[in-house]
């Protein structure tokens, strides 16, 4: 199983006049050093938690069909397709009226309705991808204990620029911890 990135995020769950405010920080020299902090917090959040805050397109590649797809990802905003390369190496597209997809489960899935099958797929790496579409609609619905979170993160950065050897603030763990899968 593996992931590719199709389309990325063009905006982050904060914004820099937000965290400015929030670290109490009026000038503009330290602007760049503060946006690359927003990044890496939120990759890493993304990274540590599966946590994919601000949509993008992702495809989730498998070698088979398992009988149930499992996605490790949250939140996820829709399932765009399934697609799989038949026996004879051509690309086919599981109608979406032959899965069901359960988003809200911790991990989401993708099951077959009643009485289908999964196709038998090309003897090959990545036959099977489904095409995914992750994260909030917009930073406006992320959650507030979740920015919140992002908030405390960057401001122990901004506070402790060397590494004292931990990942996140306690409490913002216990934050993000209710949102990881």
């Amino acid at each position: 199983m593996s992931l590719q990135l199709i389309t990325a995020q063009t905006d982050w769950a904060v914004e820099l006049p937000e965290v400015k405010k929030h670290l109490r920080e009026d000038g503009t020299s330290d602007d760049a050093y503060i946006q690359e902090l927003i990044y890496s917090v939120q990759d890493q959040i993304k990274s540590e938690y599966d946590l994919y805050l601000n949509e993008e397109t992702y495809d989730l590649l498998l070698d088979v069909f398992p009988s149930e797809i499992n996605i490790w990802m949250s939140p996820i905003s829709s399932i765009t397709s399934v697609k799989y390369t038949d026996s004879d190496g051509n690309t086919q597209t599981v109608t979406d009226t032959n899965y069901a997809t359960d988003l809200f489960s911790k991990p989401a899935r993708i099951v077959p309705v009643d009485s289908y099958i999964w196709p038998d797929v090309r003897d090959s790496i990545n036959a099977v991808q489904v095409r995914i579409v992750t994260g909030y609609i917009s930073p406006a619905v992320i959650p507030g204990d979740i920015k919140s979170a992002i908030y405390l993160i960057i401001n122990d950065r901004w506070d402790n620029r060397e590494d004292k050897g931990r990942r996140f603030p306690r409490i913002s763990e216990r934050i993000l911890t209710k949102y990881k899968y």
